[in-house]
């Protein structure tokens, strides 16, 4: 669980950082009915909505976990994961002109007791950033 957990992580980023629809249309696939999304619930329309709301804000986006920071733990008896990272980020607003640079703490906790893994919770907290 630990290993695979990492690897959705890295690859939840990866699609995040896709500039095309696959972020908000993976959402009923990677997510659970209800999820914790930056301390707040959320049902799955509520995050697609706030997913589509971050993608008008910024269309251009790219992140990625710093080398070394990623760790996961996991409480194997109620089959769930927590992983927390450094995350870099980029991205832009072509047309507004606008754009941001710089790290965040990143975390996701996935569920295991399914047929499937699922998200739980999305969260972190913005580090440094640069706007331009």
């Amino acid at each position: 669980m630990q290993r695979r957990t990492a690897t959705i992580a890295e690859r939840y980023l990866a699609i995040w950082s896709s500039n095309d629809g696959d972020a908000v249309a993976g959402v009923p696939y990677m997510y659970g009915p209800t999820v914790q999304f930056y301390g707040r619930p959320y049902t799955q329309g509520q995050l697609i909505n706030e997913k589509r709301a971050a993608i008008r804000q910024w269309p251009l986006r790219r992140y990625a976990i710093r080398p070394g920071t990623l760790r996961v733990t996991c409480n194997m008896p109620q089959s769930k994961c927590a992983a927390r990272s450094v995350i870099d980020f980029v991205v832009a607003n072509p047309t507004r002109g606008t754009r941001r640079a710089g790290s965040a703490r990143f975390d996701l906790g996935v569920s295991y007791a399914g047929r499937q893994p699922r998200i739980l919770y999305e969260g972190g907290s913005l580090g440094r950033h640069r706007e331009g």
